[in-house]
C-alpha cells in the first residue's frame, strides 16, 4: 500500500558532477523511486530548454534536464550538451547515441515509441545497449485521464522505466480548472503498473508554471498562469498521490518562447524546490507504521496526505485539497501524551492533547507535521 490516500517516494539529490567525470548510474525501485549512484532522489526536471538557460533553471531548483530541444530528432543532442549540463549541476534525459553512453550528467534515455510492440523493442535495445540508465517516456495524458486506454497504458508502461505526462488544469475543458487533473494523473499510472513485472514505474508529471499558449495548429488557446498557491498545491498534490519526480514546462507556441515564468512563480518554485529538498531524507523513507487518521471538517471536504517513519519519528505531509478553507482533524494514538507535535516546516511545536491536533488551512495549503516520541522531543 503506497499510503492512506495518498503516497510519496522521492527525494532530491543536487548532483554535482565535473565536466570529465563518467555519467551517473541510475535505477528505479520497485515502488518508482528514482535513484542516482544508489541513492534516491526526486527529480525536478524541465522540458526541452536550451543551454543557455541552464543555470537559470538550476537557480530555480532543477536537477535535470527532459528531452533536450529538437523534438524527436536523436541527433539533437550533443556533447557539449552534457557538458553544459554537468557544469550546471543537472542531470539530463537525452536521446540515445553510443558516444553519449559514457558522458557525465547522463541520467536516462528517451524511447519515442507509442505503439506497445513498438515500445517493447525501443525498450529492450536501450537496455542492451545501456543497462546503466533508465528509459523515459513521453505518455499521453488526455486519454487516460478521460478514462479511455486503461489497457494501452497497462501494456504501454512494461516498456519503459520513467513516464513523464503534461497535464494541467484546463486540459479536459477549457473552460473549466481543475487542479487535481496532476493527481487524478499519477494514480492512473499508478493503476496501470498493478502487476507490472519489476514493480511500478518513475512518473513525473510534467506542470506549467507560466502563462501560455497552444500551437495555433491545435486551437492557439491562452492558458493562465497558476497562482504561486496553485503551484506549490499542484506539485505536492502530485508528490503525495505517489509521484517520483516532477517536470516543469515552461514553453509557450505561437508566438515561441523558451521559458517565461511570472517572477512570483518563479519566487514558489524556489521555495517549494527548497522545501522539497530539506525534506529528503524524510520523503524518501518508508510508509509510517503508526496509524494516523486525518479528515477535513468541511462537509465535502477534500484532504491529501501521506506518511513517513525516519529515525523513530512520524512525518505527516497533508495539503488541503480544495480552494476554500477547512478543519483539518489529525488523530494519531498517544498524540499529545507519549507523542509531540511539531509543525516541521517552522521547526516549532504544536498543541495536540487526547490523541488529536485540529488546526484551520487556507485553501490548498500544505502542512508538514513531524510526531517525535514524547521523551525526545523533551531532549
Amino acid at each position: 500500500m503506497r499510503a492512506l490516500i495518498a503516497v510519496l517516494c522521492a527525494s532530491v539529490l543536487v548532483l554535482s558532477v565535473s565536466a570529465a567525470g563518467l555519467a551517473a548510474d541510475t535505477k528505479v525501485g520497485p515502488r518508482g523511486q528514482f535513484y542516482v549512484n544508489g541513492k534516491a532522489v526526486v527529480p525536478l526536471g524541465v522540458w526541452q530548454q536550451p543551454e543557455y538557460l541552464f543555470a537559470y533553471h538550476r537557480h530555480l531548483g532543477m536537477n535535470c534536464l527532459v528531452w533536450p530541444p529538437g523534438g524527436g530528432r536523436p541527433r539533437a543532442t550533443r556533447p557539449g550538451y552534457l557538458i553544459g549540463a554537468a557544469k550546471a549541476g543537472l542531470g539530463a534525459i537525452v536521446h540515445y547515441e553510443p558516444n553519449l553512453v559514457p558522458m557525465p550528467a547522463t541520467w536516462g534515455w528517451i524511447s519515442s515509441s507509442w505503439t506497445p510492440d513498438k515500445g517493447a523493442q525501443r525498450y529492450r535495445q536501450l537496455r542492451q545497449a545501456d543497462p546503466n540508465h533508465v528509459v523515459m517516456v513521453n505518455f499521453p495524458a488526455h486519454e487516460l485521464l478521460k478514462g479511455e486506454q486503461a489497457e494501452f497504458a497497462k501494456q504501454a508502461v512494461r516498456n519503459t522505466d520513467c513516464v513523464v505526462s503534461h497535464v494541467w488544469p484546463e486540459m479536459l475543458d477549457p473552460n473549466h480548472r481543475n487542479l487535481r487533473n496532476v493527481g487524478d494523473l499519477v494514480d492512473r499510472i499508478r493503476r496501470a503498473c498493478k502487476d507490472r513485472p519489476g514493480g511500478e514505474v518513475s512518473i513525473w508529471p510534467d506542470i506549467n508554471p507560466h502563462l501560455w499558449t497552444l500551437q495555433k495548429a491545435r486551437g492557439g488557446t491562452l492558458y493562465p498562469a497558476p497562482t504561486p498557491a496553485e503551484l506549490r498545491f499542484q506539485v505536492w498534490l502530485a508528490l503525495i498521490h505517489g509521484a517520483d519526480g516532477i517536470c516543469f514546462f515552461p514553453i509557450s507556441f505561437d508566438p515561441f518562447v523558451w521559458t517565461q515564468i511570472p517572477a512570483k512563480c518563479e519566487q514558489e518554485l524556489g521555495r517549494t524546490s527548497r522545501l522539497v529538498q530539506r525534506f529528503a531524507e524524510a520523503l524518501t523513507a518508508e510508509e509510517s507504521p503508526l496509524k494516523i487518521k486525518l479528515t477535513g471538517t468541511r462537509k465535502g471536504g477534500v484532504v491529501d496526505f501521506t506518511t513517513r517513519r525516519l529515525k523513530g519519528n512520524d512525518y505527516v505531509f497533508v495539503v488541503n485539497g480544495q480552494a476554500e478553507p477547512q478543519t483539518v482533524r489529525m488523530e494519531a494514538e498517544g498524540l499529545g501524551t507519549e507523542r509531540r507535535l511539531h509543525d516541521a516546516i517552522g521547526d516549532k511545536p504544536v498543541p495536540a492533547s487526547g490523541g488529536a491536533h485540529e488546526e484551520k488551512l487556507g485553501g490548498l495549503e500544505l502542512r508538514i507535521w513531524r510526531i517525535e516520541p514524547a521523551a525526545e522531543a523533551a531532549d
